[in-house]
């Protein structure tokens, strides 16, 4: 009788930590992005926030994504759990938050010093 209960034992163990990890990555990226500012290189980014998620369709050079709410607790990140940080062409932010979720987003093009032609 005690085997059956063994494996959702485990199966529950296992996910009680996992989506505690979730919350812990959640709440650190939250509060990171309030360090984020417009004109930050990449590198100062991934400085703050450390490293974007990786591996998925939505993800590219350009945007990187950060784990910032749970729609669902199936274990997966999706674009829609996430804040996107998008990069011009000198690889400064240039914005975050839903109006760069798309992928699409339209800005003034900066010199490499930083400033507005």
């Amino acid at each position: 009788m005690k085997k059956y209960w063994l494996m959702p034992g485990i199966a529950l163990m296992l996910s009680l930590v996992l989506s505690s990890c979730f919350y812990a990555e959640i709440s650190r990226n939250q509060k990171n992005l309030a360090k984020i500012r417009k004109g930050m290189t990449k590198k100062q980014v991934l400085q703050i926030m450390g490293e974007p998620v990786k591996g998925e369709a939505y993800c590219t050079d350009r945007v990187f994504f950060y784990y910032t709410r749970q729609s669902w607790m199936d274990g997966m990140v999706m674009r829609d759990e996430c804040t996107p940080i998008a990069f011009d062409e000198f690889d400064r932010v240039i914005g975050w938050g839903p109006d760069f979720n798309t992928g699409i987003y339209h800005h003034f093009p900066v010199t490499p010093s930083g400033k507005n032609p």
